[in-house]
């Protein structure tokens, strides 16, 4: 089986142009470097010259169309249709990579399945669904663990490798590279050695380690060289010049690393020109023009501007055939840092603009790259003196990094869920092996079990007369056994009714003291009230008697004064009358009733306010509270307020309903 391999070019040579979007916004910008490496695999993957993909899908589509194509024949076709479309058709590219997927698992060899899923992994990227990139490379690792096919071993630990390089997983990312190899090593000398072999260099590159970064970009190259494959040819010169180039960033007076860098981009331009037309992956091509011009414009002086140009448009002419937005985007970028250190500001927020367009385009989100246009756009208008647009585009940039932050919280969800679900799929499969192997010794359990029960059967007619003479002693046993437990039966019955009676001679005793307790508290109850009614009217009475004999003391002779002390007698008769009538309700006052007043009150209630009070509970009037207390109506007022103040009441509160509740 022939599947023609993509190779992965790295996003770490897109660095020193990026760079203009993020000249003050310094922590973003540090972001991004970290994971250019990874995302640039990713747009190698998918970029490859819409024309030729156009032709290869023809030409795929030509196979499929014959009808003495065997079925593997079908599965590779497909997925290689799939791939071929997932730049101009990305939706009816997943749906022929799943048809590709499904097809396979009719196929007796799980090699197929496992080439199909590692195929529809790119294409998922490529719409920008990680979740299902990631689900699908775990179904192409698992499925290439039930074949004997290195070479399907090797491509599925490939994809893994490059799966957590995308996730910036270098740890996993180089485990899972070591693997492939071992695997594609066995197969013999294939061109996907060298993918992995640069996904390694790539990988080392992130972690900027230099030597192992230059070790496997010249390992990617002598393999490609050897197996004669133009595109892993033209990879390993960019990955080359990357090296070199990030050499002379950090020895920026060692001149040969900087001769050497374009040396290498030369190369793989004279790659390109020469055999444009079997390179699939044109876009390598645009990276390769993009990273040109960024050395001509750190590097050489300002009279190297139309060379600068130069690659500039070329790359994005590229960018712009092979749908790699990443790259046009830089273009633009780099070409409005030149025209704002010109001091052209107005043909900068053009191209800045423009660029925008691009990718806002584009049908992924972008939402990195938007940040950094709106970034470099909010630069130009402070500069430009209009800090309103400058504000209204920074917003602009704040909202995109929220998006983006949600995006990736998304991402992660959809990413756990995604592996939440393929571990579900290997623990069903792993259950239904477990079933396999317990039906499978069940089977064997069943013909032990067949043939110890025809050995029991010989035993249990020999043993049928002798079981007949038990049976006999066993129904009298029985019958005996049976009385026994009636007479058992009938003792517990009797000792249950008496355990019974004695449990209802105590509940009956214990309710009969139960009653004398509250009868003896209701007497003691209704002394105390009995008392505390007497007590009240001895008070009165006395402070009457104490009035009327003052009064007769000093006015003897005054008529009137005798006439006022009858009326006072007969008001008192009167008040006798009303007490008798009160008595009952007198009777419901608690025995802590003044306790509690006493408490609440701080001991701060004199005796005529205890004496209010029960008036109050008594349901006396004002009028009849004040006759009783001898003082004037108004008094009774005065009276009321000084009494909620001392229990503390408030405003809204209600003397009456208080003074009632405490009964």
């Amino acid at each position: 089986m022939n599947i023609r391999q993509e190779n992965p070019v790295s996003t770490n040579t897109l660095q020193a142009s990026t760079k203009v979007y993020y000249r003050h916004y310094t922590d973003v910008c540090k972001f991004q470097i970290v994971n250019k490496i990874a995302w640039t695999v990713v747009v190698c993957l998918f970029s490859g010259a819409v024309s030729f993909a156009q032709t290869q899908s023809d030409s795929l589509r030509v196979v499929l169309s014959k009808k003495d194509i065997t079925p593997a024949q079908r599965v590779t076709a497909l997925s290689m249709l799939a791939k071929a479309t997932s730049i101009t058709a990305t939706d009816q590219a997943i749906q022929t990579g799943v048809q590709a997927v499904q097809l396979s698992y009719a196929l007796p060899d799980a090699q197929y399945t496992a080439i199909a899923y590692a195929m529809l992994a790119q294409v998922y990227l490529q719409h920008d669904d990680i979740s299902k990139a990631a689900q699908a490379v775990d179904s192409a690792v698992y499925y290439s663990g039930k074949t004997s096919s290195s070479l399907a071993k090797g491509v599925a630990w490939y994809r893994k490798s490059w799966i957590e390089n995308v996730k910036g997983k270098s740890k996993e990312a180089l485990a899972s590279a070591q693997q492939s190899l071992k695997y594609l090593d066995a197969e013999g000398l294939t061109s996907w050695q060298s993918s992995v072999y640069y996904i390694i260099a790539s990988i080392y590159a992130n972690l900027e380690d230099g030597p192992l970064h230059k070790k496997y970009a010249q390992l990617s190259l002598q393999t490609a060289l050897e197996k004669g494959d133009d595109d892993n040819l033209l990879c390993a010169y960019q990955s080359l010049g990357t090296y070199w180039q990030y050499n002379h960033l950090h020895h920026t007076n060692d001149r040969a690393s900087l001769d050497s860098a374009l040396y290498y981009n030369r190369l793989a331009m004279q790659t390109f020109l020469e055999r444009k037309n079997s390179i699939v992956f044109h876009s390598t091509m645009a990276i390769v023009a993009l990273n040109t011009a960024d050395l001509f414009a750190q590097y050489f002086p300002a009279t190297y501007r139309d060379t600068v140009f130069y690659y500039l448009d070329y790359a994005q002419r590229i960018g712009a055939e092979t749908h790699h937005v990443e790259v046009v985007a830089n273009c633009y970028g780099m070409k409005s840092d030149y025209e704002m250190a010109a001091g052209n500001y107005d043909n900068a927020a053009v191209l800045l603009q423009k660029g925008l367009a691009v990718v806002s385009a584009d049908s992924a989100k972008n939402l990195a790259t938007k940040m950094q246009f709106m970034a470099a756009l909010a630069s130009l208008a402070e500069k430009r003196g209009d800090y309103r647009e400058a504000l209204q585009y920074f917003k602009q940039h704040e909202q995109l990094y929220t998006d983006l932050y949600n995006e990736d919280k998304m991402n992660m969800t959809k990413e756990l869920e995604a592996q939440y679900q393929a571990e579900k799929h290997v623990m069903a499969l792993k259950a239904l092996q477990q079933t396999a192997v317990l039906h499978k010794r069940l089977g064997y359990l069943y013909i032990g079990l067949t043939l110890a029960s025809i050995t029991a059967a010989f035993f249990v007619l020999r043993s049928f007369r002798f079981r007949l003479q038990l049976a006999e002693k066993a129904k009298n046993d029985a019958a005996l056994l049976a009385q026994l437990q009636q007479q058992e039966n009938k003792q517990l019955a009797m000792e249950k009714q008496e355990a019974e009676l004695q449990a209802l001679l105590k509940n009956e005793e214990a309710m009969r003291l139960l009653a004398e307790q509250q009868l003896m508290q209701e007497r003691q109850d209704r002394l105390q009230k009995d008392l505390l009614a007497g007590t009240l009217q001895v008070e009165q009475k006395t402070e009457l008697l104490q009035t009327l004999q003052k009064k007769i003391t000093e006015n003897k002779h005054d008529s009137s004064v005798l006439n006022q002390l009858s009326r006072i007698i007969d008001n008192d008769k009167r008040v006798d009358e009303s007490l008798a009538d009160n008595k009952v309700g007198l009777d419901d006052i608690h025995p802590d009733f003044f306790e509690k007043l006493r408490e609440r009150s701080s001991n701060a209630l004199s005796k005529l306010d205890l004496k209010h009070c029960s008036y109050i509970f008594l349901g006396l009037t004002n009028k009849e509270a004040s006759q009783k207390l001898g003082v004037a109506p108004k008094s009774i007022l005065m009276s009321r307020y000084r009494i909620k103040q001392k229990l503390g009441l408030g405003r809204e509160e209600e003397l009456d309903n208080y003074i009632r509740s405490l009964s």
